[in-house]
C-alpha cells in the first residue's frame, strides 16, 4: 500500500497542503507542526510521488545521461564518479541506453531538465534528434569534443595530454620511442614532442590503428627485432590498445619497465592491476570531469532561475571547459642509464 498525503494529513490532523509545505520546506507551517509531519511521514516510510510533482512543475530533480556508445572501462568509471557526484548534491539520476533521439524522448517524458551526453569531435546530429532537442527546454552538456548550438561541452586536450607524456620520457633519457595508436589529436601531440624534444625518427616511430584494427604484423615486426634494435619506449593511446599490447609482452616476454618503459593514455583503477607493475598513465581525472559535469547542470541552473526571476527574461549562457590531462607516474618508466 502506498502511503501519501492524504494517509498523512490524517493522522497529524492538518489539511493537505499543509502537509505539502512542511515535506516541501514551505513556509506557512509552524516548526512544532513541521517536525509533527515529518515524523509522521518518517514512521510511515512516506516516498514523495515525484512523477505527480513533475506533471505540475515541469521540472525534476533530476540529470539523465545518454550512456556512451562506445566501449572502455573509462566510461564506465565515469558514470559511476557522475552517480556520486549527483548523489551527493541530493539529485537523481536517470541513465538511458537507448539511441541519443529516443533517450532525449524519454527524458522529455519524465520532465528529465538537464542532460549529459557524451559523443567525439566528428558527431553530427540526425534529424530525429534535432526533432527531440526542439521539445527539450532543459540544459544539455556534451562531453567528449561535440558541439552543439546553445549546449555546455567540456573537452579534454589529448594533444597535449599525449606531449606531456612524451616530455616526461624525454626528462628520463629516452629519445627513440614508439607511439602505437590513431590519427587524432593524441598522434599530433607525439609528433609535436618528437620534434620539440629532439627525439630519434626511426622506422617503428609510428603504429598507426586504423579504429579497431589493430597494427599487429607491425607490433611483432618491431618486438621481433634484437634488444638493441628497439625503443625504449612505448606510448599507447588507450586501454584498447594496452590489452592488444599484453599477448605481445606475453608472447616476447617483455619485461615492464626493464625491456620497455610504457606509459598509456586513460587513468582507470586497472591500470595499476594488469601487469606486474602498475602503470604510468595520461589523461583526464575521472573524478574532475564529474564533479566539472555536475557543477556545470547543478550550478547553472540555479543561476539561470535566480536571473529570470529577478530580470524576469530567459538567460542563457553555455559554458566551454578544456580539461588538461594529467600524468601519473607509476613503476612502468625508468630512466634511461649509461
Amino acid at each position: 500500500m502506498r502511503i501519501t498525503v492524504k494517509d498523512i494529513a490524517k493522522l497529524a490532523g492538518v489539511t493537505q497542503p499543509t502537509v505539502s509545505k512542511a515535506l516541501n520546506n514551505e513556509p506557512g507551517v509552524s516548526e512544532e507542526t513541521r517536525i509533527r509531519i515529518l515524523k509522521i511521514a518518517k514512521e510511515l516510510n512516506y516516498v514523495p510521488n515525484l512523477a505527480a510533482k513533475r506533471l505540475v512543475t515541469r521540472q525534476s530533480n533530476c540529470i539523465g545521461l545518454i550512456w556512451p556508445r562506445t566501449e572502455g572501462l573509462f566510461y564506465y568509471h565515469l558514470c559511476h564518479a557522475i552517480q556520486r557526484e549527483v548523489s551527493a548534491r541530493g539529485l537523481t539520476f536517470l541513465i538511458s541506453v537507448a539511441n541519443p533521439a529516443v533517450a532525449v524522448h524519454t527524458f522529455n517524458e519524465h520532465f528529465v531538465d538537464r542532460i549529459l551526453f557524451w559523443e567525439s569531435s566528428n558527431w553530427v546530429p540526425d534529424m530525429p534528434f534535432m526533432k527531440e532537442m526542439e521539445a527539450f527546454q532543459g540544459e544539455l552538456l556534451l562531453m567528449g569534443g561535440a558541439t552543439l548550438e546553445g549546449a555546455h561541452r567540456i573537452d579534454m586536450d589529448r594533444k597535449r595530454g599525449i606531449y606531456k607524456a612524451v616530455q616526461h620520457l624525454a626528462e628520463l633519457g629516452h629519445r627513440k620511442i614508439t607511439f602505437i595508436g590513431n590519427a587524432s589529436d593524441k598522434m599530433s601531440g607525439f609528433m609535436q614532442g618528437m620534434v620539440e624534444f629532439q627525439m630519434e625518427h626511426h622506422p617503428d616511430y609510428v603504429l598507426q590503428r586504423e579504429g579497431r584494427i589493430f597494427p599487429h604484423q607491425a607490433v611483432e615486426a618491431l618486438l621481433a627485432r634484437p634488444a638493441k634494435e628497439r625503443p625504449t619506449a612505448l606510448i599507447l593511446d588507450s586501454q584498447g590498445a594496452l590489452f592488444q599490447m599484453l599477448k605481445w609482452f606475453r608472447t616476447y616476454k617483455i619485461s615492464i619497465p626493464d625491456d620497455l618503459s610504457l606509459i598509456v593514455y586513460d587513468d582507470v583503477p586497472e591500470m595499476q592491476e594488469l601487469l606486474d607493475v602498475p602503470l604510468t598513465v595520461v589523461g583526464p581525472s575521472i573524478a574532475r570531469l564529474a564533479s566539472c559535469a555536475i557543477d556545470i547542470l547543478a550550478g547553472d541552473a540555479a543561476d539561470k532561475t535566480a536571473a529570470e526571476q529577478s530580470e524576469g527574461q530567459t538567460v542563457s549562457r553555455s559554458a566551454n571547459v578544456l580539461i588538461e590531462p594529467e600524468l601519473v607516474v607509476r613503476q612502468s618508466v625508468k630512466a634511461i642509464t649509461g
